[in-house]
Parts: C-alpha cells; structure tokens; sequence
C-alpha cells in the first residue's frame, strides 16, 4: 500500500456523466494489483471534500492506471474537472481480489453500470495467464450510459476475444433486454454447462448482487462478490464500512463471536467475498 500522488494522464467525457481516468503512478503500482483490488482517491487539493472516495482499479498498463466513475456528487463532479497533468492524492492498492478459477472452469463475470471495472481486470488477468474460457455479461441501464463497456471494448472489440462479452440494458435499447443476471441465465439455456464447472463473480447494485447470490445458493455454484459500498478512510480506522458476516446468522456461532468477527469490514475483508459468507439480503448496506 501506498499513500503517493498520481498524475493525470487522461479524464474522458464518456457520456452521461460517466468518465474514464487515466493516471500515472509507478510508486502505487510498484505494489501488484490484483483485480479486485482498490485505491481511494482524494478528489480535490485542500480540505474540501475532507474525505478520498474508492474506486475499483480497472486496468493497469505499464506505470499508468484506470478508474471509471459517474458523477454523483460533489466529489465526483470535482474529479470531472481534473484536467491533464494535475495530480491527485492516491492511496493503494487495498482490499482483497478475486481468485482466478481453476483450468476446466468456465469464468462467469457479471458486472453491472460502474460495477464493471472490477470485472475488466478480472478478465484481463485471466487472459494474462492464458485463460481464455470466460465470458462477460455486462449491463446497463440505457443505451445512453454505454460509456460504462469502455474496459472492455477498447482492447478487445473487433478481436476474437470479442464474441466472449455480452451486453445488456435494462430497456432494450442495446445488446439484452433486461438485467445481466437474466442475459447470463438466458446464455446459459442455450449453452448448458454443468454447475461443478462453472465459477461466477459479481460487481454492481446491491439488488443484482443479491440476484446473484441467491442464484448461485440455489444452483450451488462458485461464487464471489465485491461489494460497493460508502468508505471514509480505506484501511480499517472509521469503522463506517461494515457488512454482516452470514455466520452471525446462526445463535451459537454469534455467541462466540466478537463484533469484529460478526461485523467485517469491506475496505479490510472486501471488498472481494464469498457470495455465501456475508449478508446481502435485509444487511447492513440497506
């Protein structure tokens, strides 16, 4: 981990208030990011906003790394006015990352709207070490907020990489009518694979994360999650990022639990979990 300044190589207007960040930095990337794995950038010089904001590292090229973001506030509509050759305040990479399947494994990869980040440098791991049995279904809500897809259309449309990525929006204006757990399902009718064989990973709204791990608890398939989620610090000290560990479920297993064990903090545990191991449904991201 690394607390630097990375420098602006790029902010790119991708439409609809989604944009891609492009900053140089050797001293963070001295340390291997995995894909999963996060920085948390302050957005603005100065105390205001007082707080960094995560983001999910997309894609790592030589000493320069990606972040995609929407415009959801204030720090973020200040990021949208970070202009080239300006540096901002980093500190990374953090959390925990996704495992990579095992060979006879077909790699299922989900990512829905900003969620999708995370899923490019999962695939881009899998190709790096040559594993080429993946497929990505990656959704938005509109045709409009396309901007999202950058990760993957830059290296791999027109390549024959490029039949692996399927897309989706929720109002049929491109790609899948509807959310991307439906488009894998619906591939999947089409294209039956026996569960033992299948691993599944997922980023995006709480609501599709619960999707896909209700389905994967039914199907009992392999699954992991990262889970986006408000942080004030990244490193465990304000105890704002908690997300309850499905074992506290059980009365005898709570009783023997601390509340550090009961609660688990995403910037430390995460934001990478077993689909199975923490609670989604009615949990503390509510």
């Amino acid at each position: 981990m690394r607390d630097s300044l990375s420098r602006v190589v790029e902010n790119r207007d991708l439409g609809s208030g989604i944009y891609l960040l492009r900053l140089r930095d050797p001293a963070l990337l001295e340390e291997r990011v995995e894909p999963g794995t996060f920085v948390m950038l302050a957005t603005a010089p100065g105390l205001s906003p007082l707080v960094r904001r995560p983001f999910s590292v997309q894609r790592v090229q030589g000493d320069v790394y990606d972040v995609l973001y929407r415009v959801v506030g204030e720090g973020t509509n200040l990021m949208s006015k970070v202009q080239v050759g300006q540096e901002m305040r980093s500190l990374g990479p953090l959390g925990t990352h996704f495992s990579l399947p095992e060979p006879d494994e077909t790699a299922i990869l989900l990512g829905g709207g900003v969620g999708i980040p995370p899923m490019v440098a999962l695939a881009d791991s899998l190709e790096q070490a040559g594993h080429r049995d993946w497929h990505a279904f990656v959704g938005v809500g509109t045709a409009a907020e396309a901007g999202c897809w950058v990760g993957f259309e830059d290296p791999y449309e027109g390549t024959e990489g490029a039949h692996r990525i399927h897309h989706a929006t929720m109002d049929g204006s491109l790609g899948f009518h509807g959310h991307v757990v439906a488009a894998w399902q619906d591939w999947w009718q089409a294209n039956p694979l026996p569960g033992d064989k299948l691993r599944l990973y997922g980023c995006g709204p709480l609501v599709m994360l619960q999707a896909i791990a209700r389905l994967a608890e039914e199907r009992e398939l392999r699954c992991q999650i990262s889970v986006e989620t408000v942080m004030g610090c990244g490193v465990g000290i304000c105890m704002g990022c908690v997300i309850e560990n499905a074992d506290a479920q059980d009365p005898e297993l709570y009783r023997e639990m601390s509340p550090y064990d009961r609660w688990l903090l995403v910037c430390r545990k995460g934001p990478v979990f077993d689909a199975a191991a923490v609670v989604l449904e009615g949990g503390s991201l509510h």
